[in-house]
């Protein structure tokens, strides 16, 4: 398949009518700083929101994941209209995600979880679930998918709605240890969107570089969209960047943030060509050289075309309190490429 960014990059891009008309555009609503005032300020820049606030325990049940319970956000999307889904996470106690949860809920606890999560999802008025499990083990494969099947059809008979949040890879990496419990093509015939995490392709713990370069992101897009109708596949587009002290010591560096960070240091941004990327250095005061990869206006809005290029369902968004007014400009400078 063709390198979509370079087409787009040429101006073209495939036949309309292989557009999605009305895309999701998903934001994700997690316990970030600012993450209420940019509900409600870029509230028409979206059309759906996943509420990252809970997790699911080994024995299925449905809690908090210990933030203040996001109230007022479901109250303002249920006024707006806008459908929102319960993000649930197999996250443990101490914070880390759980393949033992993930597990337990895929297997002994399955029908317990299915029928609580489809009773929170009710007793909430959500317009459904998204199921986002990290960390599934390679064992579980069958057993992961075995339990979203489930789930889609119980969600389903209620005229409930089921994304599944998957991490990205392709065919270079589909087996690797962090992968290979995800079955797209099972996973994606069971639930009615598979949110595709393209983001994090370097991450704090690794060598700097691209967060969400271009050619991984297609290769892993080009993947997916071989086992899944692109209809049900949305690309996720990340508001953050990585700003490593040292290769293995980084932090996440907001999107809203960034231009701060180079005017304080007067670093000199260059944008980096064959990832589709921004990137720069600076001297802290304690003497160390730091290194950014991150996004920019441009960059943005080539990755959410691919929605269009592909004929995507849509996008996703990470994460609210994160960006300013020039993202969303950007998605949606990109969304509206035909």
């Amino acid at each position: 398949m063709k390198k979509k960014i370079s087409l787009l990059l040429a101006g073209l891009a495939l036949a309309a009518s292989q557009a999605q008309a009305a895309p999701m555009i998903l934001a994700y609503y997690s316990g970030y700083a600012g993450n209420y005032a940019a509900l409600t300020q870029y509230a028409s820049s979206f059309n759906a929101v996943a509420v990252d606030f809970y997790n699911i325990s080994a024995q299925g049940v449905v809690k908090g994941n210990g933030d203040p319970a996001p109230s007022d956000a479901i109250a303002f999307l249920r006024g707006r209209k806008i459908p929102a889904y319960g993000a649930v996470s197999n996250v443990d106690g101490n914070g880390d995600w759980s393949p033992g949860i993930a597990h337990a809920v895929s297997t002994a606890a399955q029908g317990r979880a299915v029928a609580n999560l489809v009773k929170f999802a009710q007793d909430q008025r959500f317009a459904g679930i998204n199921v986002d499990f990290e960390a599934v083990a390679q064992g579980d494969r069958n057993n992961f998918s075995a339990f979203v099947q489930a789930l889609g059809r119980a969600l389903h008979a209620k005229g409930l709605k089921l994304i599944v949040s998957v991490p990205a890879f392709s065919a270079k990496d589909e087996n690797h240890e962090a992968n290979y419990g995800y079955d797209l093509r099972a996973l994606g015939a069971a639930a009615d969107y598979l949110q595709i995490m393209t983001y994090d392709e370097a991450i704090p713990a690794w060598d700097p570089g691209p967060v969400a370069g271009s050619g991984w992101v297609e290769d892993d897009l080009d993947y997916a969209v071989e086992r899944v109708p692109a209809a049900k596949i949305l690309s996720g587009i990340q508001a953050y960047g990585y700003d490593w002290k040292q290769p293995g010591d980084g932090a996440m560096l907001y999107w809203k943030d960034t231009q701060a960070l180079i005017a304080r240091y007067g670093a000199q941004p260059r944008y980096d060509a064959a990832s589709n990327s921004l990137t720069f250095g600076y001297d802290a005061a304690d003497g160390s050289h730091h290194t950014v990869w991150t996004e920019n206006a441009r960059s943005v809005a080539l990755k959410a075309g691919l929605v269009n290029a592909y004929g995507l369902g849509g996008t996703s968004l990470y994460a609210l309190g994160m960006e300013d007014a020039g993202f969303w400009a950007a998605v949606g400078q990109g969304l509206a490429r035909r």
